[in-house]
Order: structure tokens, then C-alpha cells, then sequence
């Protein structure tokens, strides 16, 4: 009775949908025929010349072998690049870092300084009051060892 119509889908903007399938053709699928007939010509003629009687095979392998070793020779001379501009900054940190370093160096020699004049300090009334109670021990020992009753000690 109270039943909800079903849903549809409207039908395509029939001018948007015309130039979308222009696009199509003119952005991909032209270029695409167009790189896929080159490539069908230029194997044809690669056959062509190595069928003939003719010297031009090794002309054709020749260029070949250039397309196939260039992309190779562009990513090498990019981290050749990359190399010669690492070992550029390398050379330059080199000339520049050792005052630096000399500055870290003494900071952390001065600073060793203080923390060994502080740890001295700071252990010094230990050291001290160890030293006076071993000092009554010995004094305490040698107060009463002429009155000690042990026989053994006898001489």
C-alpha cells in the first residue's frame, strides 16, 4: 500500500557524455594507434634491412643497441651527479669542521674538569670521616695492646 518507488538511474548528460568520447579519442586512443603504427614501421623496416642483401643490418643493431644503452648512461650520469655533489659538500663540511669540533673538544674537556672537581667534592667529607673513624681504631688498638691479658701475644 504505502510501497517506495524504486530508485533510478537518470540517463548520461548526452552533451557531456559527446565530449568525453571526443576527449577519449583525441587524448589516448589516437596517440596510442599513432605510437603503435611507428613502432609496427620501424620493426618492418628493421626487417626489411635484415632481410636485404645489403650492409645496413649492422647500422640498424647499432642504433638499436644507442636506444636500448641511453637510459642506462641518463641514470648513471644522475648519480654521478649525485656523487660528484656529495663529495663537494664533503670537502667543504672537511674544511669547516675540525674548529668546530676543537670548540666541542674543549667545551667537554672543561666540563670533564668541573664534574671531576664536583665528584671530588662531593666524596671528600666521606673520605674524611673514614679517615678519622679508621685513625680511633688504630689509636683504640694501640691503647690497649700493652694491657692485653692474651698469652699469645707475649714476647
Amino acid at each position: 500500500m504505502d510501497e517506495k518507488p524504486q530508485f533510478v538511474l537518470p540517463e548520461r548528460n548526452p552533451q557531456t557524455h559527446a565530449a568525453h568520447r571526443r576527449d577519449v579519442l583525441r587524448q589516448i586512443t589516437l596517440p596510442l594507434v599513432i605510437g603503435g603504427l611507428l613502432l609496427v614501421a620501424g620493426m618492418a623496416l628493421v626487417i626489411i634491412a635484415a632481410a636485404g642483401a645489403n650492409g645496413e643490418v649492422r647500422r640498424w643493431a647499432d642504433l638499436s643497441l644507442i636506444w636500448l644503452i641511453l637510459p642506462a648512461l641518463i641514470f648513471s650520469l644522475l648519480i654521478l651527479g649525485l656523487l660528484f655533489g656529495l663529495t663537494y659538500l664533503v670537502s667543504k663540511l672537511l674544511g669547516i669542521l675540525p674548529g668546530y669540533a676543537r670548540l666541542v673538544q674543549d667545551g667537554y674537556t672543561g666540563l670533564s674538569g668541573k664534574v671531576m672537581h664536583l665528584s671530588d667534592a662531593l666524596v671528600l667529607p666521606l673520605l674524611k670521616l673514614k679517615g678519622w673513624s679508621a685513625a680511633a681504631r688504630k689509636a683504640r688498638q694501640v691503647a690497649t695492646a700493652p694491657f692485653s691479658s692474651d698469652p699469645r701475644q707475649e714476647d
